[in-house]
């Protein structure tokens, strides 16, 4: 009797062993950290860099990254401000826009963040392959899309890249749409002559696929006086020459002058110090990972993570980048 009595008393004690482990287990999911990332809509580069950096933390973090498409920046940002977003992805003219409230901004963002340069790419007008376009002064009086009501940053990057050629958008017939992937989808659909592209964007890649003739890149103007119209249309922005690859689609004359701008992470004001600081050190130590997961990625630098910006840094990120060596006082 002592003996089933043991037997009985042990089984209880394994069952609420049970019954606790699994309280435990519930508990940690339960209280596992989320975070959710902005990105514009489906098919666009940040869309595919926020899933390459959330697949990447998931994998190599004990947190919990989730992807969430907006129509456009100016749309998530002010939820960063507000603290409602953890993390975000914009250019550096566009953030500084944003903090500003300039642009395609009408309040200021005091409490935006940078976390640090993902990578720098380039955008340009693309046309179909068969279009006789082949500079920017070539769209001139040709059918391009405007407003950008949903994904401004555009807006900006069509009155830059047409500076560069001494236009705006005034010398074009006017087709407005809502944002740069439906815009895409206008030129693949032959509603629109020419449409910008950000370089290796999926949505550029799948209308480079449905496309009779597939599409190419315009040249842009790379004077002085260029330059600066560029640069002052679009704070960051910068005109270089890019060099027809495998790896660049759309890319044929050699050179083609494109804009290139700065993407940087986003954060807000109330994401802790440990938050940031892991993201950024983990983004470091799996570059690799970050290539493989989206060969977008396969550019990022860690030790360029740091540009000049009005944006202020993060405090979680000035510590990871004061400790990697690459932080200036």
């Amino acid at each position: 009797m002592a003996t089933a009595l043991r037997r009985n008393i042990m089984n209880k004690l394994t069952k609420i062993s049970m019954v606790v482990a699994l309280g435990l287990g519930i508990s940690s999911v339960a209280s596992a950290e989320v975070y959710t990332v902005g990105t514009n809509p489906q098919g666009s580069l940040f869309y595919s860099m926020g899933t390459a950096m959330a697949k990447v933390m998931v994998e190599k973090t004990d947190k919990q990254y989730r992807v969430s498409p907006y129509a456009g920046s100016s749309t998530f940002i002010p939820m960063l401000n507000t603290g409602r977003l953890a993390f975000g992805f914009a250019n550096g003219g566009e953030a500084t826009f944003a903090h500003q409230g300039k642009g395609n901004f009408k309040r200021a963002n005091p409490n935006l963040r940078l976390v640090g340069v993902a990578i720098a790419t380039q955008t340009s007008f693309a046309v179909p392959t068969n279009s006789p376009a082949k500079t920017v002064e070539d769209l001139k009086g040709l059918r391009l899309a405007s407003g950008y009501n949903s994904g401004r940053t555009f807006h900006f990057y069509s009155n830059a890249a047409l500076s560069s050629g001494g236009m705006t958008i005034d010398d074009a017939k006017k087709v407005p749409m809502p944002n740069f992937v439906k815009a895409i989808n206008g030129m693949s659909e032959g509603r629109i002559d020419a449409a910008l592209v950000p370089m290796n964007a999926g949505v550029g890649k799948k209308a480079m696929a449905t496309m009779k003739d597939g599409w190419r890149y315009v040249s842009l103007n790379n004077s002085d006086e260029a330059k600066a119209a560029v640069t002052e249309n679009l704070p960051s922005a910068r005109i270089v020459s890019v060099k027809p690859s495998a790896s660049k689609t759309g890319v044929v004359t050699d050179p083609t002058n494109m804009i290139e701008v700065d993407f940087y992470i986003l954060t807000g004001a109330h994401m802790s110090d440990d938050a940031v600081y892991e993201l950024v050190m983990s983004m470091k130590d799996n570059k690799e990972a970050l290539g493989n997961a989206f060969a977008a990625y396969k550019r990022f630098d860690p030790m360029g993570m740091v540009q000049p910006n009005p944006v202020p840094y993060h405090p979680g990120a000035i510590k990871a980048y004061k400790e990697m060596g690459i932080w200036k006082e």
